[in-house]
């Protein structure tokens, strides 16, 4: 996929393939990548845009939304892993908040900006 000169959303992108994924964004050219974290987030390069974003808030999701002007692809990279039994109903709910229902309502609240440039989607399971 050629992401050079696209704008690009991942969230998640404050540790581990996120901010690999934001790293190689750069590296391939990218025009603005936008770093959705829930805690604060800089970078040195000026092509990318920290959003405070938590997956499992609906309007921290239409803030991000809001401050998006354009978006060819969007990454879907927030996730838990969860380690503990998820026989544990409060453990599984957390994993569904944030791996299903988090992926779900970014992906629903972008489409229309993604539907614009015909943009990509790509969920990180």
């Amino acid at each position: 996929m050629n992401i050079e000169n696209k704008t690009i959303l991942i969230t998640g992108a404050n540790r581990g393939i996120g901010r690999a994924l934001v790293e190689e964004a750069l590296k391939r050219g990218a025009k603005r990548v936008y770093a959705a974290t829930r805690q604060p987030f800089t970078h040195f390069d000026g092509r990318v845009t920290p959003l405070t974003l938590d997956v499992t808030n609906a309007g921290q999701i239409q803030d991000a939304v809001e401050k998006v002007e354009a978006l060819d692809i969007l990454i879907n990279n927030a996730g838990v892993d969860l380690h503990n039994d998820l026989s544990d109903r409060a453990n599984l709910e957390r994993h569904l908040a944030v791996n299903l229902f988090g992926t779900y309502g970014v992906s629903q609240a972008f489409l229309p900006l993604m539907a614009r440039s015909h943009g990509a989607m790509v969920n990180v399971l």
